[in-house]
């Protein structure tokens, strides 16, 4: 884990502790729900980012020269020519 989902898991401990502290069942309030709806958005981007992401997922590279030599490289060494 690194700090991006540490920081996430904290939030996510955080909304739910507001959550169930902010439900009172006998004033009928829904000010409980606002913390719901927030925390099921973080669950979301958290298993999001558990199964999708990786640190060396994501290479911004816009050179397409770059690209190409890549590719190339790879495709070369391979034995494909």
């Amino acid at each position: 884990m690194n700090l991006r989902q540490k920081i996430q898991v904290l939030l996510l401990i955080l909304f739910t502790f507001f959550a169930f502290a902010s439900y009172h069942e006998s004033s009928g309030g829904t000010g409980w729900l606002q913390f719901l709806t927030v925390l099921v958005f973080l669950t979301f981007i958290f298993v999001f980012d558990m199964l999708f992401t990786k640190e060396s997922s994501f290479v911004f590279d816009p050179d397409a020269d770059n690209w190409r030599r890549k590719l190339v490289r790879t495709y070369i060494a391979g034995g494909n020519r």
